[in-house]
């Protein structure tokens, strides 16, 4: 919990009255129960997901310091004020989790800066709410059902955002080059484009099937056009089982694209394990940008 610090000696009379409300048992819990939250926009998601979380360590958790720490910030963002994910300079955290937390953190704020709450509000709200539940039941640290179901829930939410933003940029780079009468492509620049992946898993998911299609028709335009396949994985797990798990990514993108009509003589591939990671992070840190397949298509001379 914040802000909570007991001494030996039993409260009393002004004392406890100011202390209780400092712990929260005077914040306005029927004002948050009846705030509507039905908007479309990430600060009524913000809200919805914040009121839910304050209102559960309210009635479930009995833990009225943090009930109505989110509970003001539900308030806040049904106001349509900007919130913020938790600081965590604000917390009593264990030292062996920083890292992953630091790490999350930054995802999730680079994910807002870069325009997930305007694009997917529902995802990037959950994606913040389930951080700060992630830190405050870190804090705490016993209850670890609660903890994992608040981390999976941040992974959950943010690996969606950053399929989403791939596919995104898989889209816009293939309509960025038009294909032109003679077969060849328009340019000599080779285009780009990252596939995701689940924690251990070599399997393509919709968002990826979806962005091989754009892939495929970019390799399209021209005789001369080669793809690069390159498969990698984060720093969770031993190097060995990262680098046959790095191969089979890149197999099942090479793979995909044969079955769309790219022939196996155009396409290369490598596989870098965990050596070449996207994100810098510590080893043993699930990271899911790292987790992808890099696909570059281009005249050979690019490549």
């Amino acid at each position: 919990m914040r802000i909570l610090i007991l001494g030996k000696s039993l409260l009393a009379g002004t004392a406890a009255a100011v202390f209780l409300a400092g712990c929260g048992a005077t914040f306005d819990y029927d004002t948050l129960r009846a705030t509507q939250t039905d908007g479309g926009n990430f600060t009524s998601a913000l809200a919805r997901e914040y009121k839910t979380f304050a209102l559960f360590e309210r009635d479930e958790m009995r833990d009225w310091p943090d009930a109505a720490h989110f509970g003001e910030k539900a308030l806040a963002a049904a106001g349509g004020a900007a919130v913020s994910p938790e600081s965590l300079k604000q917390w009593s955290l264990p030292t062996k989790h920083m890292g992953e937390l630091t790490a999350a953190r930054a995802r999730l704020t680079e994910a807002l800066k870069n325009g997930a709450d305007r694009q997917w509000p529902e995802a990037a709200a959950m994606a913040q709410v389930q951080f700060d539940c992630w830190v405050e039941q870190q804090e705490e640290n016993w209850q670890t059902k609660h903890i994992a179901q608040c981390r999976n829930g941040y992974f959950t939410a943010i690996d969606q955002i950053d399929r989403a933003f791939a596919l995104s940029r898989a889209q816009s780079n293939s309509a960025a080059t038009p294909a032109v009468a003679d077969g060849t492509m328009k340019g000599d620049e080779a285009k780009s484009f990252i596939i995701l992946f689940d924690f251990d898993s070599a399997s393509l998911n919709t968002d990826a099937t979806e962005a091989l299609g754009a892939i495929a028709k970019t390799a399209e335009r021209g005789k001369d056009v080669r793809v690069f396949v390159s498969g990698h994985t984060d720093l969770a797990g031993p190097l060995p089982f990262n680098d046959g798990l790095s191969q089979r990514r890149a197999e099942a993108v090479s793979g995909a694209l044969i079955k769309r009509g790219i022939s196996s003589t155009r396409i290369s591939v490598t596989a870098h394990g965990e050596r070449r990671p996207r994100v810098d992070t510590p080893d043993g840190v699930r990271e899911p940008r790292n987790r992808r397949v890099e696909i570059t298509v281009g005249p050979a001379a690019e490549l």
